[in-house]
């Protein structure tokens, strides 16, 4: 979705200390620069990923109007290679996720944007994690699965991956009522189970609409990402989305439609949409 970035800086300032009076904001937080993008074909990148199979490797991916194409980069921008799912349309690629799976190392890209809502389906594609290597590479092995919601069409940016391997999906919504499906992706097609829903409050939609979302490997942690803000949850996968979240305040971005775990799960990564792409840290203190 793109969005005015003059109406996001308007309202940037004094948003976020509204999203922070109205949650626990954790101490001390630390954010900075993590890198610029090398690759100039990452232009809106609309999803983050760790690397589970290299320490210190990150994928990224663009927004609708690219093809079927995963970027792989290094901690310092470096270039590491474009992967482009072979015989794949990417309609509106809006999320990438990374899990260990009975110790094989994949990623899950949500070709789940529907912006108009008029998609009676989305796709999720679970992708065994390629190894990194300059120039442009053709991904023959991957599976594709086609999933529809229970309850109509909705628009989507937010893909978690829990331990086991299952997908939830958390639509986005100007109201700040996401709802939080799941799939376990046993079958090529299917219906999404919806577990719940998701209230994200804030005084202008910027604060209500979740862009982005990550699950840690164990877990036990989700961060939701909205255009002017990250919201850190605590529980587990089939009860996070009804606990208190406390605010991440990371840095004004622009669009931002990013966000991972990093290594270290008291660290997050995100990007912003816009070229050179910008990938920035927010490292978050453990409570005491």
């Amino acid at each position: 979705m793109r969005t005015l970035i003059c109406v996001m800086a308007f309202v940037a300032g004094c948003a976020s200390a509204n999203v922070e009076a109205r949650l626990p904001v954790i101490e001390q937080q630390v954010f900075g620069r993590l890198c610029t993008l090398e690759s100039a074909e990452v232009v809106e990148s609309s999803g983050i990923a760790l690397s589970r199979l290299t320490r210190g490797v990150y994928w990224t991916h663009n927004d609708s109007g690219d093809g079927a194409n995963l970027y792989a980069f290094d901690a310092s921008g470096k270039d590491l290679g474009t992967y482009t799912l072979k015989g794949v349309e990417a309609v509106d690629w809006e999320d990438i996720a990374s899990a260990t799976i009975n110790g094989k190392p994949y990623l899950f890209v949500g070709d789940i944007g529907d912006n108009n809502r008029i998609r009676q389906s989305v796709i999720v594609y679970r992708i065994p994690e390629p190894s990194t290597a300059a120039g442009s590479i053709q991904v023959t092995e991957f599976e594709k699965f086609v999933l529809r919601y229970p309850d109509g069409e909705h628009d989507c940016e937010a893909l978690l991956v829990t331990p086991e391997g299952n997908v939830q999906l958390v639509t986005k919504s100007r109201d700040g009522e996401s709802g939080v499906y799941f799939s376990d992706l046993k079958h090529g097609e299917s219906t999404l189970r919806r577990l719940g829903t998701l209230r994200l409050d804030g005084s202008t939609p910027l604060m209500r609409m979740a862009t982005a979302g990550d699950m840690n490997a164990n877990g036990t942690r989700v961060v939701i990402r909205t255009y002017l803000a990250a919201l850190l949850y605590e529980g587990s996968p089939d009860d996070w989305f009804t606990k208190r979240p406390a605010a991440i305040p990371v840095p004004f971005e622009g669009q931002s439609e990013a966000i991972c775990f990093d290594f270290d799960f008291r660290r997050v990564i995100t990007t912003s949409e816009g070229s050179p792409c910008q990938v920035n840290w927010t490292l978050i203190p453990e409570r005491k």
